[in-house]
């Protein structure tokens, strides 16, 4: 039937306004009799505001995030990191002598915010086993308590774009000698040995400052070369006297033993302090704003209750496109802080609890694409997502669902990045849902 239909819109005669801002496309021709028209409807009420999830699954991102950045629209934010390490081989030459132990972070050419600031990074050692919640997942609400003695500390200016480039943190010879004789004296023989002995690292920035937030490499498995890791170096004497040096690479257990704990404070800024998982910033109490940011939660919630209205106004209808767009804020990005090419879309249901990704007719996932037209001023770019299979399933759907869409960036677990959407009617930049359908 739907064929049938279409194929019938190829006869187009007249196109006219309707007076209830809805357009009207009148399908048909002179010798034949028929109410076919195609409409559209962009005169939707939305309800947008903005939500925090309770928690976000930080394990398994293959990625150490730290730092600490400020931002006026949505506070403070600040990211730790802990990880379990390793090592399958406890051989050490028995005329070994100790060098020196230190930990290094590999950049993976992730950061958010001002790299031209110093950042100061410290170390502690974890006292407590890193254990997975009750559903076997670590969140950005999640945490390990550790020692506040410091292994090692490093304060720098980071050089993100150098995949090559990594950070040294020189730690604590007391530690790296126990460890060391520990292993000689065969006290250490098997990783459950080790684990007992030190169960992990907390990796913690200083958070008096407004700098940034760094991504470093936390592969598991491999050696700290081009990775993340603690790293130990000794040296033996050969038959000619000659020291040869050695180092033996600790290493991340496993993906779910390394998390990121991501806080943020919201006080006196532009959203303000969330009470609950379910409460909404409607967009009118920030700034005709909505704001979506990765790793703490923050995003988006779109609400469109009059879809299921059109059932009320035409009673033999059928929905041929149905297309939300919405505009990022001029000026709240950049180089530094570019616009993705596509943002993730989901299903929410009346307490913000995830339902599914959104998918199209077709049934493949149905993103929010960027559509930019780079004029001079960046006036025309926008984002599109085609909301057919959604508006679908909401007419065609005895009950009221109460659904609403929920925006964030594809890689949410591991980043921190912040967009900021306009909804605002004095500009005419408002979210918008646009719906052509065939009523007959």
């Amino acid at each position: 039937m739907r064929y049938l239909i279409i194929g019938v819109l190829s006869f187009v005669f007249l196109i006219s306004c309707a007076t209830d801002d809805t357009t009207v496309y009148e399908v048909g021709s002179d010798f034949i009799e028929n109410n076919i028209q195609v409409r559209v409807i962009d005169t939707f009420t939305v309800k947008a505001g903005t939500f925090k999830r309770d928690s976000i699954v930080t394990e398994s991102t293959n990625r150490i995030l730290v730092g600490n950045v400020v931002d006026e629209n949505l506070g403070s934010l600040s990211a730790k990191s802990y990880l379990q390490l390793i090592n399958s081989n406890f051989s050490i030459d028995t005329n070994a002598e100790y060098d020196s132990i230190g930990f290094i972070l590999n950049y993976d050419n992730y950061y958010y915010g001002d790299t031209t600031k110093i950042q100061t990074y410290t170390l502690h050692r974890i006292t407590e086993t890193v254990e997975t919640e009750d559903n076997n997942s670590l969140y950005n609400t999640s945490s390990l308590k550790y020692d506040a003695n410091i292994l090692g500390q490093i304060s720098f200016t980071p050089r993100p774009n150098r995949a090559t480039d990594s950070l040294f943190i020189k730690m604590d010879n007391v530690l790296g000698e126990e460890i060391f004789d520990k292993i000689v004296d065969n006290d250490i023989n098997t990783t459950d040995d080790f684990l007992q002995y030190f169960k992990g690292l907390a990796i913690v920035p200083n958070t008096t400052v407004n700098s940034h937030i760094l991504g470093f490499n936390a592969q598991v498995g491999q050696s700290t070369v081009g990775n993340s890791g603690m790293r130990l170096y000794y040296s033996v004497k050969d038959d000619d006297s000659e020291d040869n040096s050695y180092y033996m690479d600790f290493t991340i257990s496993s993906a779910a033993k390394q998390f990121n704990q991501i806080e943020g404070n919201f006080s006196n800024s532009t959203v303000g302090n969330f009470e609950d998982g379910e409460e909404i910033k409607i967009s009118t109490e920030t700034d005709n704003l909505l704001f979506a940011q990765g790793g703490i939660g923050v995003t988006p919630r779109i609400e469109i209750p009059s879809i299921k209205r059109l059932t009320e106004l035409y009673e033999n209808a059928t929905t041929l496109s149905a297309t939300l767009t919405f505009n990022p804020l001029l000026g709240s990005y950049n180089e530094d802080n570019p616009l993705p090419e596509s943002l993730s879309v989901f299903v929410v249901d009346h307490k913000n609890r995830i339902i599914e990704q959104l998918t199209g007719i077709d049934g493949n996932v149905a993103s929010a694409i960027l559509v930019e037209n780079n004029d001079e001023f960046d006036e025309n770019t926008y984002y599109t997502i085609d909301l057919s299979g959604f508006v679908e399933s909401i007419l065609f759907t005895e009950e009221d669902l109460n659904y609403a869409l929920m925006i964030q960036y594809e890689d949410y677990t591991k980043e921190v990045d912040k967009l900021v959407i306009e909804n605002n009617p004095s500009t005419n930049n408002e979210v918008k849902l646009s719906v052509k359908f065939l009523n007959y």
